[in-house]
């Protein structure tokens, strides 16, 4: 059977997988050969998602069903290395910076192309930063933030070198450039307009992999690209990568995803449901908990939603009121772990919290008593002047166990006499009505290649409600200094105020989930989590 014949068989086939998973579980495929060895070139790879494919604009490459493939298709200037936390070369071979960090200079690498066959040149890089730093609002492109917020211009510099500006210091401004949302695109992709350039047949980088064919919303299928030798220095190998192809498929239930890789009918798949983990496991599959640099997942609190919530013994109460240890006991396993600080353990500037998550049942009696929330119904939620302590909490909807967790959490309130309507919504709803400005709660999870680039949504007049500008100065100061002690202090400060302020309440590590087949190795998720499968490789 061919690999293209095998591939539609699988799309016709997903919808009655998800109705017997158990007969799957029982007779699919068992581990695959051995523990590998040396890598193998060949063999196409069966790659499950969890959501439709949207947008392939540069702008929108970070959206997570997206950037399974888009971290595959494109390159990005410099590298940050994962396990590290140091800055590597990819396209720009090397660069230097002024003390001040407002000017960079970047040596571009030899030899590099597109998969149009055009030249990697400075021009083409230079009008790939115009884009990030000022958008393109003729073609309807967005510029990034707070990424490029300090952004003034750049140019070419003779036949190899780009000099970058800013408008003042920024000392993380290149581990912006190792942002996925950051890809460098041909000149071809950039002259389109947005509605162009979302179409992945026009996506044109300088990646292992190209596009081969695409389906609607829900199949797309990248191969091998012949002559490509360009990779990060730590990557395992050079030259072109190891398998044929890599075949997308979208399957949107967990149980279906979890049936096609124990029937042996894909390799790889994100987003797998916890309580299918260990089984995965115990069959010889391979899982990744990929945690990316960045913030933890947090349960933000909108300080200006409501009277209730401009009280800051409310939202403390509410911290100190949610028992995360439990959380992680009855819900998740032990492939996941307990948040230690606001920023993910392995980033740069990570910091512990002081006193754990901050769970203190009494403490939190305490501070609603304070705050005059004394009296209770007969349901036990309490009240004041006659108006009862109650909030709406949306799950959010790209989380494993978003239900889960937002059900429990209300139970935990409930203790306290804090009276939690959990509603579910589609993902539409969900965006809709977490970005009104009377909605009390919000699920945070944000990725990024710098600990300056994670708490804009908290700074006053920003996204998350907070009229004191109390923060300004804290986040300003952190892009004054480079990764080191007096960085992470710094860091330290921000975490305390957020946490004094009851704007947050940490949860667990940011993680997603990927399981693949006993016979594929080599798979490994880049500093956001998202999976390059560059050194991928089958066992046949």
């Amino acid at each position: 059977m061919t690999a293209s014949t095998r591939f539609r068989r699988l799309a016709g086939a997903i919808a009655v997988v998800a109705l017997s998973v158990t007969a799957a579980a029982c007779s699919g495929g068992g581990p695959g050969a051995g523990g590998g060895g040396e890598p193998q070139r060949g063999g196409d790879v069966i790659f499950l998602e969890s959501g439709e494919f949207t947008s392939f604009a540069q702008q929108d490459l970070r959206l997570w069903q997206n950037s399974s493939v888009s971290v595959n298709l494109f390159d990005l200037l410099i590298y940050l290395d994962p396990e590290t936390g140091k800055l590597e070369p990819w396209l720009a071979s090397a660069w230097e910076h002024s003390a001040d960090y407002t000017e960079f200079l970047l040596t571009l690498r030899d030899g590099v192309t597109f998969s149009d066959g055009s030249a990697l040149t400075p021009q083409v890089v230079v009008a790939n930063l115009d884009r990030f730093g000022a958008g393109d609002t003729a073609r309807g492109y967005t510029p990034s933030r707070p990424q490029f917020a300090s952004y003034q211009r750049a140019e070419p510099v003779g036949a190899n070198q780009v000099r970058i500006r800013l408008k003042q210091t920024d000392t993380g401004f290149l581990n912006g450039l190792a942002d996925l949302r950051h890809s460098i695109v041909a000149q071809k992709t950039l002259d389109l307009p947005y509605e162009q350039a979302a179409d992945i047949r026009n996506a044109v980088g300088t990646g292992p992999f190209t596009l081969d064919s695409v389906k609607g919303n829900t199949e797309i299928t990248i191969k091998r690209r012949a002559g490509y030798n360009w990779p990060p220095a730590t990557a395992k190998h050079t030259g072109e990568a190891y398998l044929d192809s890599v075949h997308y498929i979208v399957s949107s239930e967990g149980s279906s995803r979890t049936g096609l890789l124990l029937s042996s009918q894909a390799h790889l798949a994100r987003d797998i449901q916890i309580t299918d983990e260990k089984q995965l496991q115990g069959r010889g599959f391979h899982y990744y908990g990929s945690r990316p640099f960045g913030a933890i997942r947090e349960l933000a609190i909108n300080p200006t939603a409501n009277d209730i919530v401009a009280d800051v013994r409310v939202r403390q109460a509410i911290r100190h009121g949610i028992d995360v240890r439990e959380i992680m006991t009855a819900i998740y396993n032990d492939n996941w772990v307990e948040a230690a600080g606001l920023v993910q353990r392995g980033t740069p500037g990570f910091t512990p919290l002081p006193g754990g998550t901050g769970f203190d049942q009494a403490k939190a009696n305490r501070l609603l008593d304070e705050a005059g929330w004394t009296a209770k119904g007969a349901d036990g939620i309490r009240t004041k002047d006659g108006k009862r302590l109650a909030f709406t909490l949306y799950p959010e909807s790209n989380w494993v166990a978003a239900v889960q967790d937002a059900e429990l959490i209300a139970i935990q309130l409930g203790r306290i006499g804090i009276d939690i309507d959990v509603v579910k919504v589609d993902r539409t709803t969900y965006t809709t009505v977490t970005t009104k400005p009377d909605n009390v709660f919000f699920w945070n999870h944000q990725t990024g290649a710098d600990v300056g680039q994670l708490w804009a949504r908290y700074r006053s007049g920003g996204a998350g409600g907070n009229a004191d500008k109390g923060l300004d100065p804290l986040l300003a100061r952190l892009n004054t200094l480079p990764v080191g002690d007096e960085r992470t202090a710094a860091v330290a400060d921000v975490q305390r105020y957020l946490l004094d302020q009851g704007l947050v309440v940490p949860l667990e590590e940011t993680q997603q989930s990927f399981v693949t087949a006993p016979n594929l190795y080599g798979f490994k998720a880049e500093t956001l989590g998202r999976s390059a499968l560059y050194d991928a490789w089958l066992d046949d």
